[in-house]
């Protein structure tokens, strides 16, 4: 069983439906083949080292980038029968649990550019925030604060924490994904009616078709559902 079911279980979720992991762009996975190149090309070249000290001085280093490029891809946003699972899957970490009865679904916006979501709002970090400057396609939503999301309590990061956002006084999340909106919202529209969630029905409507978040925080407050200021 993976961390997904079995914080679902935990979690009174049921069993993941969909899950989405958060896309990257290339220069970032390029930065860590470059840095093993580099690692590879230095223990490599150098005469002085014998094969054994070559072989072992290469891979702790190596093993621990790889580490660290798990530690920061495995994001994923996984939608349950009875809600859903986002943030950082690494062992250890603890993502964040969303019940479907603490979205809004009037408060739902598919976006092409998600990246430029901070530039528009001024919101330069935040922790509910799972994307990068470059990032095209995502998903934003109203949620609730990152506190009463958090399935264990953490002092570095409510750090990260920002004020709320939203209209009916929540936090605008918002994922970068593959795939395509249509389908990521007719499956969470289908799990927000079977439970019952109040305007579920309406998802659709005001989720798509997918927009840009505009050129300033005027036009995110048009065209992104929910956003306060």
């Amino acid at each position: 069983m993976g961390k997904a079911s079995r914080i679902a279980r935990r979690q009174s979720f049921g069993r993941p439906v969909r899950t989405y992991r958060q896309t990257f762009p290339l220069w970032f996975h390029l930065l860590f083949v470059a840095m093993i190149v580099v690692i590879v090309g230095a223990t490599a070249v150098n005469q002085n080292l014998g094969i054994g000290t070559k072989v072992w001085g290469a891979s702790i280093p190596l093993v621990l980038l790889v580490v660290a490029w798990w530690l920061l891809c495995d994001v994923r946003l996984v939608l349950c029968e009875a809600g859903l699972v986002v943030g950082r899957f690494f062992p250890l970490l603890s993502p964040y649990v969303i019940p479907y009865r603490a979205l809004e679904p009037r408060g739902v916006t598919c976006v092409s550019d998600v990246g430029r979501l901070s530039a528009v709002t001024g919101r330069s970090f935040g922790s509910t925030l799972f994307y990068f400057p470059q990032s095209r396609r995502g998903l934003v939503f109203d949620g609730p604060l990152p506190a009463q999301a958090r399935s264990r309590s953490s002092v570095v990061a409510h750090g990260f924490d920002t004020s709320t956002d939203t209209v009916r006084g929540g936090k605008l999340w918002a994922f970068a994904y593959r795939g395509r909106p249509e389908e990521l919202i007719a499956t969470l529209q289908q799990r927000l009616v079977a439970q019952q969630v109040p305007h579920a029905e309406q998802l659709a409507q005001v989720a798509l078709p997918e927009r840009g978040v505009g050129a300033n925080r005027d036009e995110a407050r048009a065209r992104i559902n929910g956003f306060a200021r």
